[in-house]
């Protein structure tokens, strides 16, 4: 699914992970859900971009519950 992404404008992006269910979010509205059993030990985070985007990262939050 492809999602408009607004140039300029700051948006929120939110992964949501239980076990191997992973639910991503833009603004609220959900994208997509996958499962994927690549990492299976608790490990680090990391924030890409594609290409020759220019993207900030700010107020990066994880919560474990």
């Amino acid at each position: 699914m492809k999602e408009k992404v607004p140039s300029g404008q700051w948006g929120i992006l939110r992964v949501a992970v239980k076990g191997n269910l992973f639910e991503v979010y833009h603004d609220g509205k959900k994208l997509y859900e996958v499962e994927d059993d690549t990492f299976k030990e608790a490990g680090k985070v990391g924030v890409w971009t594609k290409a020759d985007s220019v993207i900030y990262f700010d107020d990066l939050q994880i919560t474990v519950l």
